[in-house]
């Protein structure tokens, strides 16, 4: 399987900058974990949750990388789009299937 990476972005460009997302992430969550409990602070108990579920999506898009799959929808198996990527740059799923599941 090919990568179909920004065209104005190297492939390893992109892995920095998603470990540099994922290492601020870290912090953050870090700073919240005394905070974020539902009956401490509700508004960081959300946050945290939150900031969570990137640090997956971002550590399954570095997977992705390393598995020679980044830049092909995990649903369909199609490129996403380069400016998806360029903008989310840990998107898992092209346009089309982000949708049906945004619908369901």
């Amino acid at each position: 399987m090919t990568t179909s990476t920004p065209p104005s972005l190297a492939l390893a460009d992109v892995q920095r900058a998603l470990e540099r997302q994922l290492e601020e992430r870290l912090a953050i969550l870090q700073a919240l974990q005394p905070y974020a409990l539902p009956t401490v602070d509700p508004v960081a108990f959300q946050t945290a949750a939150s900031h969570r579920a990137v640090i997956e999506q971002i550590t399954a898009a570095l997977n992705r990388i390393t598995r020679g799959t980044y830049g092909l929808c995990t649903r369909c198996g199609r490129p996403i789009a380069p400016g998806r990527l360029e903008v989310l740059p840990h998107a898992a799923a092209c346009i089309e299937c982000q949708s049906h599941a945004d619908a369901a």
